[in-house]
């Protein structure tokens, strides 16, 4: 149907980098929705960093550190002037909700799980058991009655990238040979790829003259020091950066080694050729894509998910131990080749 301009649609996000990657199909299906309104992104700082990206939102609006406690009024304040005839959240809370209410929307849509159903006016089930998680947040569409199944999808501007270039310039970026992006993190420490194994691939990657970008939080410095130590003439170590400069110099990745993380699937919304190394989760909680090849092992033990987020609870952690430097350079072999390739 046909919006007027002056229509609003606001979108509460919280979570972590990558449920607020997975929320991305969800701003594709509101924008396609209502293409004409001006479409509002809150979220925390990190949040906001990668929703800059996001061609299907017009304006984002941060809260703050993603860590910070931030109160109705916050949030309020950080929106501006001004109400809304639309509000989505997926955030399961009466705080969320009544942050809808308080936004001045009529129609304000979420889950339906708790005493927060009272300020909402659409509902969308609550499915604990459901795997894919941007599915998840599609239900909130069709609560609104509309059509689902936009990708997520992100884009750096040509302005970006070129600020990104110079960075990595800098860093050390030859620019004669590909660049291989690492993500050393990954939140979960039973989600890493052991160190000594992202020191081979290093190796093996420097050996091929490729030059390696390695990409994390700030927690993850020490690892990334670590790693780079196998080969520090090839590798550009720009852990720690903001997440808005990471995913602009991600973006000139030819291809990336990732985890089951926010950042890694953030890369695979770029567009950037990538090898996705999954442990205890199950890797049919994302949506297959032609440009990202998942790499995990057949064992009994896992998908393990939460109750293997510290530690193996069967002790061995072979779910990532298991998978190799050559198995992770083989995937990447065969990506790039296809990719080039067409097929």
């Amino acid at each position: 149907m046909k919006r007027e301009r002056s229509e609003r649609v606001l979108v509460f996000l919280k979570g972590g980098i990558g449920d607020v990657v997975f929320a991305l199909p969800l701003l594709g299906d509101l924008r396609a929705g209502f293409p004409a309104a001006e479409l509002v992104a809150l979220s925390h700082d990190q949040g906001a960093d990668v929703l800059r990206h996001a061609p299907a939102v017009d304006t984002v609006r941060s809260t703050g550190p993603m860590a910070a406690r931030t109160s109705v009024q916050d949030a309020l304040r950080a929106l501006g002037p001004g109400t809304f005839d639309v509000a989505v959240t997926p955030v399961r809370s009466a705080r969320a909700a009544w942050l809808l209410f308080r936004s001045g929307a009529g129609v304000r849509v979420g889950f339906g799980g708790g005493p927060e159903r009272l300020l909402l006016t659409h509902v969308a089930p609550v499915r604990p058991f459901e795997v894919v998680f941007s599915r998840r947040f599609e239900r909130l569409a069709t609560a609104l009655g509309l059509p689902t199944g936009a990708p997520a999808q992100l884009a750096v501007a040509a302005s970006e990238q070129s600020k990104a270039r110079q960075r990595l310039r800098a860093a050390g970026r030859a620019e004669t040979g590909p660049l291989v992006a690492l993500h050393v993190g990954g939140g979960w420490p039973t989600k890493q790829w052991p160190v000594v194994h992202a020191r081979g691939l290093v190796e093996r990657l420097a050996g091929a003259r490729a030059q390696v970008l390695l990409v994390g939080g700030a927690e993850d410095r020490a690892r990334a020091q670590e790693i780079a130590a196998a080969a520090p003439e090839a590798v550009l170590d720009r852990s720690g950066a903001s997440v808005a400069d990471t995913l602009a110099e991600l973006s000139l990745a030819t291809a990336a080694v990732g985890l089951d993380s926010g950042l890694s699937h953030a890369g695979v919304a770029l567009g950037i050729r990538t090898v996705l190394l999954f442990g205890p989760n199950d890797p049919a909680s994302v949506d297959p894509v032609a440009h990202a090849r998942l790499v995990t092992q057949p064992l009994p033990c896992r998908p393990c998910n939460r109750a293997g987020k510290v530690r193996c609870p069967e002790g061995h952690h072979r779910c990532m131990r298991d998978t190799t430097p050559d198995q992770v350079l083989a995937a990447l072999d065969l990506l790039v080749a296809a990719a080039l390739t067409g097929r």
